[in-house]
C-alpha cells in the first residue's frame, strides 16, 4: 500500500488525498469575491442545492457506459463526494470511477489494466469554474516541466467542440520493463462545472476513449 502523501503516477493525486484538489480550490477562493444580499444569498443557495443533486459524477456516468468505453470485466466502483463549503471554495466535488473487480485506486501499486473515472467540480459561478480550470491547466504545465513529475513527458492538446474549453493530457506509464499503460485525462469547462475524465488502458488508445467519454458527459450537462 502506498505511503500517505506519496504521488501515485497513474492517478496524478497523492495517496490518501481523496481527489480533493485543495490547493487548486484555495486558488479559486482567494481570487473570487462574491457580494450578495442576505435574501439573495438564501435564494441562490436553495436553487444551487436543488440543481447540484443532479450534477454528481455517478449520475452522469454508470457502469454500463464505462463497460462500453473501456471494455470488461469491471465491477469495482470508486465514489467520493464533498459538499460545497466556505472552506473548499463552494465546490461541490464528486468522483465516480470504474475499475476491474478488486482494484482499489487509492491503494494500488500499479495502474489498472482498464478504467475510467469522472470528477466534477460544480462551482458557485461560471467565473469560479473558469478560474479553477485555468489553475488546473497551469498546474499541469508546471508539472510537465519537472523531470521527476508523473506528468513529465506528457503531451497537452486543446480540444474543440467540447463545452467552453477542453484539453487532453496523454502520457504512458511503465511500472516495469515491457509493461506499458496509456493514461489520458481530459479537463473540461462548461458553465459553472469544471470536470475531468481520466482513462487507463493497458496497450490501448486511452486518448480516443477519453474523448468519447467526455462528449457523453458534456452532452448531459445544462
Amino acid at each position: 500500500m502506498p505511503k500517505e502523501g506519496v504521488t501515485l503516477p497513474w492517478t496524478m493525486y497523492p495517496a490518501g488525498f481523496a481527489h480533493n484538489n485543495k490547493a487548486e480550490k484555495g486558488f479559486v477562493m482567494k481570487s473570487l469575491v462574491l457580494l450578495v444580499s442576505v435574501f439573495g444569498a438564501l435564494a441562490w443557495a436553495s436553487a444551487v442545492l436543488a440543481d447540484s443533486k443532479s450534477l454528481v459524477a455517478c449520475a452522469l456516468m454508470d457502469e454500463k457506459e464505462a463497460l462500453a468505453l473501456v471494455g470488461g470485466p469491471l465491477g469495482e466502483v470508486f465514489k467520493n463526494e464533498e459538499m460545497p463549503t466556505v472552506e473548499n471554495g463552494r465546490d461541490h466535488n464528486s468522483v465516480c470511477g470504474f475499475f476491474p473487480k478488486g482494484y482499489k485506486i487509492q491503494e494500488a501499486d500499479r495502474p489498472p489494466e482498464r478504467g475510467v473515472q469522472l470528477q466534477l467540480h460544480v462551482m458557485e459561478t461560471d467565473a469560479a469554474a473558469k478560474a479553477f480550470y485555468e489553475s488546473v491547466l497551469t498546474s499541469k504545465q508546471d508539472m510537465m516541466r519537472m523531470s521527476e513529475s508523473p506528468l513529465a513527458g506528457g503531451r497537452i492538446t486543446s480540444l474543440k467542440g467540447i463545452g467552453k474549453a477542453a484539453l487532453l493530457l496523454e502520457n504512458k506509464i511503465e511500472p516495469e520493463p515491457g509493461s506499458s499503460y496509456a493514461v489520458a485525462t481530459i479537463s473540461f469547462l462548461k458553465g459553472r462545472v469544471m470536470g475531468e475524465v481520466q482513462v487507463w488502458k493497458k496497450a490501448g488508445a486511452a486518448g480516443e476513449i477519453a474523448k468519447k467519454a467526455v462528449r457523453k458527459v458534456v452532452a448531459k450537462l445544462p
